[in-house]
């Protein structure tokens, strides 16, 4: 019995030693290893990653993914696989803090709570929340969620928002907040007349919008009601990866590809158009270390 339990103890200390060492490889060592890049992508959230007519994956996020794709082979010197994963709301910073991801390139808000489970890309976009209803309604703003049914992705900033301010009484009576897997199922429900209004980022709101059969019948209303930063997410305490996302990033603003890139999606002829705000492009400038 004794020599089984030495045999046991000694079995375990090895697993732990093979998982500590697991778990001490950087980013670039794990896709160096596997030859695989794994990037977390959201299906629903157009303009930034969604599965196009094609069925395969677009998206302004996905476009700058494949540019961090390629500066990481570039790096190792080899050809690495390009995967992308499906990642919801709910399930997008665990996959990167266990490492099935090796990053999250959609339209995530960088906020403190988070950063306390992961690591953040600098700035890649600047938007707030606000609301969609159907044309007509009479709900014009924030307030006028009142004793109404507002639907909400599950994880998403808004949805706290949304409970924060039922909660201090900003919004009386509390309005019931109904929470949806992804966007697209939360358009539905309130195209189906089973919510009064739908929130989240605007220009999520306006992909949904310019996306459905009948966009006319659909607008967005209310003021900002939420300052949304987007980041990529990235594994925790990997300072050489996230310099080569952020480095990636920097290049492609000091390049012009960056606004190239932002045209394709969000130009004139783009998915959802949306011009550049003042604020936004200095936002990206300053970010552009020498």
């Amino acid at each position: 019995m004794k020599r089984y339990a030495i045999l046991v103890l000694s079995v375990f200390l090895v697993a732990l030693m093979i998982s500590g060492i697991a778990d001490a490889q950087s980013t670039l060592e794990r896709i160096d290893k596997r030859g695989e890049f794994v990037v977390g992508a959201r299906e629903g959230s157009i303009p930034f990653a969604f599965y196009d007519e094609k069925g395969d994956w677009g998206g302004f996020s996905m476009d700058i993914a494949k540019e961090i794709h390629k500066r990481i082979e570039k790096k190792l010197g080899k050809s690495i696989k390009l995967t992308f994963k499906p990642v919801d709301p709910k399930t997008r910073i665990p996959l990167v803090a266990n490492r099935t991801i090796d990053i999250e390139c959609g339209s995530t808000t960088h906020t403190i709570e988070r950063d306390d489970v992961v690591d953040f890309s600098i700035t890649f976009f600047l938007t707030g929340g606000r609301l969609l209803v159907k044309k007509g309604s009479p709900i014009k703003d924030f307030e006028g969620l009142a004793g109404k049914r507002t639907g909400a992705s599950r994880g998403d900033a808004n949805e706290q928002h949304v409970r924060a301010a039922n909660e201090k009484g900003v919004i009386k009576p509390p309005t019931e907040i109904v929470i949806f897997d992804e966007h697209p199922k939360g358009f539905l429900a309130l195209r189906q007349g089973k919510i009064d209004a739908f929130c989240t980022d605007e220009i999520l709101l306006a992909g949904l919008k310019m996306t459905a059969p009948d966009p006319e019948n659909w607008e967005l209303v209310g003021r900002l009601f939420s300052y949304e930063p987007y980041a990529f997410i990235v594994p925790e305490n990997d300072s050489k990866f996230r310099d080569l996302v952020n480095f990636t990033i920097i290049d492609l603003v000091k390049s012009g590809k960056f606004y190239e890139i932002y045209d394709k999606w969000m130009g004139p002829k783009g998915k959802v158009p949306l011009p550049m705000s003042p604020e936004y492009k200095t936002l990206l400038k300053l970010q552009c270390w020498p």
